[in-house]
């Protein structure tokens, strides 16, 4: 099995990257299956109200999205996404749930379609740690916030990974999925410096704090794992292959120590995320 990853090796993007990882089957899923406006969006549901508009950057397969739709009914939501395909799967989701104010369209958050002020709330879940241009995504979110309106953000920060037991094959893999981040741009630890990228964009106030996303049950540990497996063994797995970061051999003892964890009666995981609500003026 390959070594540990240094924290900061291969910092410089590679071109025509966007993400650390493509959005495969496996991760939109897992993705759908454990992200909800109830607990992804909490921080934020306080100041939000029927008949908001709201716009939700970063939407992936839509599952906050529709839930944030559903809390500011009748108020109209747009999702928007580069991922075509997460596009559908959150058209689709939208659809099966009988949801009809919320729509979803293809867009970078570095060029919102939208005028000035068209949103009376701006929301962004797990996409700022994957950009390499953070401060001017945050600039478009204010730009297209409404000047009353309200700005809520929330990001990853992996350093704060809390996990039990820490076996160094279920820490290798860590490593190689910051390592791919940092590669294409990203910065896996960002969540921490959000008050400060929210200052350099140009928010006038801000009230941040943190949480846990936490993986503490059989059914969620396993579903994790699972996640886990799935990527070491498909898309992560191709891209760590093609880097020569990690050969298939290595992958699969990593995949087979996840369901490993998965199986014991005191597996633990809870990975941090920083949050903020912020104010255009």
């Amino acid at each position: 099995m390959t070594g540990a990853v240094p924290e900061r090796a291969d910092p410089a993007p590679a071109a025509g990257e966007a993400n650390a990882l493509p959005v495969s089957a496996d991760f939109a899923g897992f993705m759908a299956a454990t992200r909800s406006a109830t607990t992804q969006a909490a921080f934020v549901r306080p100041h939000l109200r029927p008949g908001m508009a709201l716009l939700d950057c970063g939407c992936g397969p839509g599952s906050i999205t529709v839930g944030l739709a559903e809390l500011v009914a009748p108020g109209a939501v747009t999702g928007v996404d580069t991922d075509a395909a997460q596009v559908e799967r959150a058209r689709a989701l939208a659809a099966a749930r009988g949801v009809a104010n919320v729509r979803f369209d293809e867009a970078s958050v570095y060029a919102l379609p939208f005028p000035d002020g068209a949103f009376d709330a701006v929301f962004s879940h797990a996409l700022l740690e994957h950009l390499q241009h953070p401060v001017a995504a945050l600039r478009e979110l204010r730009r297209v916030a409404a000047p009353a309106g309200v700005v809520g953000v929330r990001t990853r920060d992996w350093e704060g990974l809390l996990l039990a037991p820490a076996a160094p094959a279920l820490l290798e893999s860590v490593a190689l999925w910051e390592r791919l981040s940092r590669h294409t741009g990203g910065d896996p630890r960002r969540g921490k410096h959000l008050r400060a990228l929210l200052r350099a964009a140009g928010f006038a106030r801000a009230e941040v704090s943190a949480s846990f996303d936490c993986h503490a049950t059989p059914a969620a540990t396993r579903q994790y794992a699972d996640f886990w497996a799935a990527e070491l063994r498909g898309t992560m797995g191709g891209r760590l292959r093609e880097r020569g970061w990690a050969d298939r051999a290595a992958l699969d003892a990593m995949a087979a120590a996840w369901t490993a964890w998965a199986d014991r009666p005191d597996a633990f995981a809870a990975g941090a995320f920083c949050e903020a609500v912020a104010w255009r003026d």
